[in-house]
Formats: C-alpha cells, structure tokens, sequence
C-alpha cells in the first residue's frame, strides 16, 4: 500500500494538486460498485478520509506507559485517503513510523477462538495494513478508560467523532462492501447488513470464516442492481470469471447495469 501511494504522489510530482484529491485503495477481487461519474462525484465533494472501522472488540490494547491503555483502532484496509494524509502517510512510513507496531502490539500473539475476542482484553489479532494508516495519521489512544464511553473528534476523518466503548460497531465510512461473517448482523448502524438484506437468493455470497472474508462466485441481474442502488462505491470479492444466474454473460450485465452510466 505504502508503495502505491509513493507512485501515485511521485507520478503526480510537479503537476498542480488539488486538496480534493482522493487515494482510494482497491484489491485485484474489488469492482466497482457504481458508474465511474458517481464515484468520482462522491470522493471528490466529500471532505476527508474514509476508514471503516471495525467493531470495537476488534481493535488491540496494550497497557499505558502513563496508565489507563493504549489502543490501536482496527480498520479494513480498502480505505480512501484525503491528499494530505495520504502525504503524510507517505511521508512518515519512510522515516520508519510504527514499523515496529507488530511486535509492541503483540499481535497475533494469542490463540484466537471466535468466541472470546472482546474490547480491551489484550488479545490482538490483525494484519499491518489493518491499524497501520490510522494509528499513522491520526494516533493510537491514550489513557483509555475501558469502562467509559468516549468520544474522540478527528480532523478530516468522515463520520467523526469516533466512539470508543466495548459494545460499538461498524464507524467511519466504509466505501466497499465486503463479508465479515462475525460482523454481518452487529447491531447498529450496519451498512454491510443493509446491502446483504437486498440480495436475492441467487446473489448471496459465500459467508467466509473469521479468517478470510466472504466472496462471489455467481450473482443475478437482480443483485447487480441492488449493488448499483447501495451506498458502496466498491463491492468484493469476486472470483475470477464469476457466473451470471440468470444470463449468459456476466460482464455484459455487470457493466450495462452497474457501470454504465
């Protein structure tokens, strides 16, 4: 991800910028969730970075050196960044900025077991790219209070202020659609379980495991609409060469009716 970004701003090196900017970051299984126009239009007029944070039980702790915890938020790694964070980011993974984060977290040190992951209880569990760009540009947090809700206003980060408690789940902005099975029907808002809920039988995807996310192999025409009416710009995963249920051809579909204008 680090190099990406390092490209994209060296490509852009000398041109004239423009603080609307967007970084999105996108997999090889990712397509797109509306016309090109529309996502465009919805990066480019809306302020800030989008993160999707997980549920709160998520995100790894370790005690403070002053007291109190220090805790890492955990986020999908399909983030898209604001043109200065994404500067910032740039910038401050090559002076070496928490690049020892694996091992002060301990993460993955602990036997994971589905049902005994919860807020604030020094089990961390998680991939770099999944703490590293918000612990980066916005800080881990101090001084935690495990048994009080807070309230933390961030600059630029859409959705804030983040809400810090045991109990809360999906936050921030989550531009695509992916399956975490744990997390489908978590209370609250739930943009993920929204979308599901619109998909027709034939349009559900596989489910996933706590380690792998879920994916598609076969969707109908009516699932590529509900995907076109969502509010994802971005909607994975897709295996290669997925099959149309009701149709011969799954590329003519998907682009007739998400990615056309």
């Amino acid at each position: 991800m680090h190099a990406l970004v390092a490209h994209a701003l060296a490509a852009d090196a000398g041109s004239p910028s423009h603080y609307a900017d967007k970084f999105a970051f996108i997999s090889d299984s990712t397509l797109p969730g509306k016309p090109f126009s529309s996502v465009y239009g919805v990066l480019t007029q809306r302020r800030g970075s989008d993160f999707c944070i997980f549920p709160s039980r998520e995100w790894a702790d370790i005690p403070s050196a002053s007291g109190g915890m220090e805790i890492a938020v955990k986020h999908h790694q399909w983030i898209t960044l604001e043109r200065s964070h994404a500067e910032t980011a740039s910038a401050l993974w090559v002076t070496g900025k928490l690049h020892e984060f694996m091992a002060r977290f301990r993460m993955n040190q602990a036997q994971y077991a589905w049902s005994n992951n919860s807020f604030a209880d020094g089990r961390n569990f998680g991939c770099l790219d999944e703490f590293w760009h918000m612990a980066a540009v916005y800080g881990t947090l101090n001084h935690a209070d495990a048994a009080r809700i807070q309230h933390v206003h961030l600059s630029l980060f859409t959705g804030s202020p983040l809400q810090v408690s045991p109990t809360v789940g999906w936050q921030g902005e989550c531009d695509t659609f992916v399956i975490w099975s744990k997390y489908l029907h978590i209370v609250g808002p739930n943009p993920f379980e929204r979308m599901y809920s619109s998909l027709d039988y034939h349009s559900l995807p596989h489910g996933g495991n706590i380690a792998r996310p879920g994916w598609w192999d076969a969707i109908s025409q009516t699932g590529m609409v509900a995907i076109r009416n969502s509010g994802f710009l971005f909607v994975r995963k897709f295996v290669d060469n997925p099959r149309l249920t009701d149709g011969p051809n799954f590329i003519e579909a998907y682009i007739r009716l998400v990615v056309k204008q």
